[in-house]
């Protein structure tokens, strides 16, 4: 606002709140006890109708409330999963994308 006043800069855009709005919780700011969400400074849990459930052995770390344009308050969850790693596999095989069969496999296979 200083600088324009100091006419150094243009007029200045204030926010709007009809636009995408969201915000953003780190882990200290929302429990999470696997069926509730409860974020900072609320009594009471969210009700939320869950998309799909999450593996037991994650760790959310970020969960963020956004708004659109229909006035629904999604929410999205970024979570710590361990993944392990495939076995290592011996051969290889070589894959062939064909015009009468859709895949051919290198030994000549084209069951796919």
């Amino acid at each position: 606002m200083g600088n324009f006043f100091a006419k150094r800069a243009k007029y200045p855009s204030f926010k709007s709140k009809h636009e995408k709005q969201s915000a953003e919780y780190t882990s200290s700011a929302f429990k999470w006890d696997g069926k509730f969400l409860k974020l900072a400074k609320m009594k009471d849990p969210l009700n939320i109708r869950w998309s799909r459930t999450l593996p037991k052995a994650t760790k959310l770390t970020i969960a963020t409330v956004s708004k659109d344009s229909a006035g629904r308050y999604p929410v999205s969850m970024l979570c710590d999963d361990a993944v392990a790693r495939k076995p290592r596999v011996s051969g290889k095989v070589g894959i062939d994308l064909g015009l009468t069969h859709f895949a051919i496999l290198s030994f000549g296979d084209c069951t796919i």
